[in-house]
């Protein structure tokens, strides 16, 4: 019998959907219990965002069936919203709510809460930032108070601050179930109790794991081995099987005609795990151009303002050639001013032809302070945000190249087709409108762009909004390879404490002593910064010029008798407990249990239950270790 409190309240069965002649999924089928907590991902274009459109009755499926359970209140937070051009912000949040003084006053403490400016709320919506306008998308939403909130990449465009207050206010709702969409690793582990990929790699067309991203890796990781592993063996009978045919007329007489027949099934079938198994590595390679000076930016007390508005004074920076620097704030902070300052300052400094070089400012309304010089032949790469390199009422391919067949790669003419083909475009995808690419295949389109440009100073703001896992991965690697200088804006925490060996902090109104001389902070790592927040967020002596002094200001305690002997013991657990992790993960590698899915699994959740029990040890060795210390 099923528990009341845990009903299953979504049925999809046999759901296929397709988009012109592409088939996104097929033969769908799984249920949803209620108060569930599900991260939803896969490969860009493996239709997630259109399975959550069908889940939300903005799509229709071709075929198969979307069951919800009567009563059940469902709302929806696309990627982008939709609204009339004139609409306020005012208007636009309490669309379908209802304009209580409760309701108000509900509104006003998710401004609060989520980092958002009070300011006339007759404004136009569509003046808003783009974080802006995704926060007031979720404050919409939880205003109607849903059962189950279905969310299409939440935190693009949201800071970080407001992605961990979204993920505070979801672990406080114990009676919230919903279906997110994201690649942001860290939301997901914070965030979700299952996980679900849509991947037509696999052979049902998705897999499910419990816990978070990393105990869905660990399944995903071990289903990839299985389905090469299976393959081998299939292939290894198949050639058996192809020698005994080949041996002349009278074998092949004497053979069973219904064992010839498997012979053939048996060749279908690897062709199948062949195009399964696929490698599907985006190749990404970035150029860096010849002579690099040791100083490519200088600033000496700069700063920069709006109007009115102060963003930083005072600065004194040095960018070189292995910088990695990530830049750090609220929405409207100050980072893409500080962005187009610098572009502004390389443009000034060439002659006209030059210019042409370099990356268009598209905002040079502030004002600057203080002296800016960059190295007057520097060679920049940027990645806007907003994606203003793409045309998207021309093809995917005219917006690579925009007349002739060939591309310039590394000094090199190569096919265009074919080097699309390394940023996994399929070649049916190439003559269509980019306005009919999904956001993270536009991402995509835009990298594509890059490298073939050779530069000194790459400029990425948000270029992992939309990314799947495995443009990530290889976006990562190819950044930990490029020997010019790199500023990061980016949303995912994870991404930026990969990449980023300098953070540069840009403060809210509220966290400098005045508007007029707000100071940016500079930490090591995004990991010293979130010590830094959680400090000052529990009203602990932190002075915001030197995060070392976070350290300083720890006292020393001693360990109970109870948590000595704890800490005596507490290695010699982790070592056993990983011990029965890694049997466990040996055994799911034997021909027997990767063959067999159901014991696959229940192996695999063991093996990453004992792994959640070793990081949480670890924890409270750290702990224990630091106390004693």
């Amino acid at each position: 019998m099923i528990d009341a409190q845990m009903s299953v309240i979504l049925t999809i069965h046999n759901a296929k959907k397709s988009i012109g002649p592409r088939t996104l999924f097929e033969g769908l089928s799984f249920g949803v219990e209620s108060q569930s907590r599900i991260g939803l991902v896969g490969p860009n274009g493996a239709g997630k965002s259109t399975l959550l459109r069908c889940l939300a009755g903005l799509d229709r499926l071709e075929h198969g069936q979307i069951t919800w359970s009567r009563n059940v209140k469902v709302e929806y937070v696309p990627q982008s919203p939709i609204y009339s051009k004139d609409i306020s912000i005012e208007d636009f949040i309490l669309s379908d709510n209802e304009d209580s003084p409760e309701q108000i006053a509900k509104m006003w403490e998710y401004f609060s809460k989520i980092n958002f400016p009070e300011f006339d709320l007759s404004k136009k919506f569509h003046a808003l930032s783009g974080g802006e306008q995704k926060k007031s998308q979720i404050i919409k939403a939880l205003l109607r108070n849903p059962d189950v909130l279905l969310m299409d990449e939440p935190t693009n465009h949201l800071d970080v601050e407001s992605i961990m207050w979204v993920e505070e206010f979801l672990n406080t709702q114990p009676q919230l179930g919903y279906i997110l969409v994201s690649h942001d690793r860290l939301f997901l582990q914070n965030t979700v109790t299952e996980m679900i990929e849509l991947n037509a790699s696999y052979r049902e067309g998705y897999i499910r794991s419990k816990g978070g991203y990393a105990e869905y890796l660990e399944l995903k990781n071990a289903t990839v081995h299985a389905q090469q592993v299976h393959q081998q063996k299939r292939e290894n009978t198949l050639r058996r099987e192809m020698e005994w045919l080949r041996r002349g007329a009278i074998a092949r007489l004497k053979k069973q005609v219904a064992r010839q027949n498997a012979t053939h099934d048996l060749k279908a079938d690897v062709d199948l795990l062949k195009s399964l198994n696929r490698n599907r590595e985006i190749q990404i390679e970035m150029q860096t151009s010849g002579r690099s000076p040791k100083k490519l930016v200088e600033m000496e007390g700069v700063g920069l303002q709006i109007n009115d508005r102060h963003f930083f004074a005072d600065l004194d920076l040095v960018i070189h050639r292995r910088t990695r620097l990530g830049l750090l704030g609220a929405n409207g902070s100050g980072k893409t001013t500080f962005i187009n300052s610098i572009l502004k300052v390389a443009s000034d400094s060439r002659s006209e032809s030059s210019k042409k070089t370099l990356p268009i400012v598209y905002n040079t309304a502030f004002s600057m302070t203080g002296r800016m010089k960059t190295y007057e032949d520097i060679q920049i790469n940027y990645f806007d945000q907003k994606r203003y390199r793409l045309d998207p009422d021309i093809s995917l391919l005219r917006n690579l190249v925009s007349e002739g067949d060939y591309v310039q790669v590394k000094g090199q003419p190569i096919f265009a087709r074919s080097y699309l083909d390394r940023f996994n475009f399929r070649r049916d995808q190439h003559d269509l409108l980019v306005r009919e690419l999904s956001g993270g295949e536009q991402n995509r389109l835009m990298l594509a762009q890059l490298m073939t440009t050779e530069c000194q100073l790459m400029i990425l703001d948000e270029p992992t909004n939309d990314l799947d896992f495995e443009t990530l991965a290889s976006l990562k690697d190819s950044l930990e390879e490029f020997d010019g200088a790199i500023i990061l804006v980016s949303h995912d925490r994870t991404f930026l404490d990969e990449v980023c060996t300098e953070i540069l902090y840009f403060p809210n109104d509220d966290e400098s002593a005045s508007s007029e001389k707000k100071n940016l902070v500079k930490f090591s790592s995004f990991l010293q910064w979130q010590d830094w927040r959680d400090e000052k967020s529990n009203k602990k002596s932190v002075v915001v010029e030197s995060p070392a002094t976070v350290e300083k200001s720890k006292k020393t305690v001693r360990l109970s008798y109870k948590e000595q002997r704890e800490f005596d013991t507490i290695e010699a657990v982790i070592l056993k407990k990983e011990e029965e992790s890694q049997s466990l993960k040996n055994l799911m590698l034997t021909p027997e249990i990767a063959q067999n899915a159901n014991r696959l699994l229940e192996i695999s959740q063991q093996a990453f239950g004992l792994d959640s029990e070793v990081e949480k040890l670890y924890l409270r060795w750290q702990e224990l270790e630091k106390k004693q210390s």
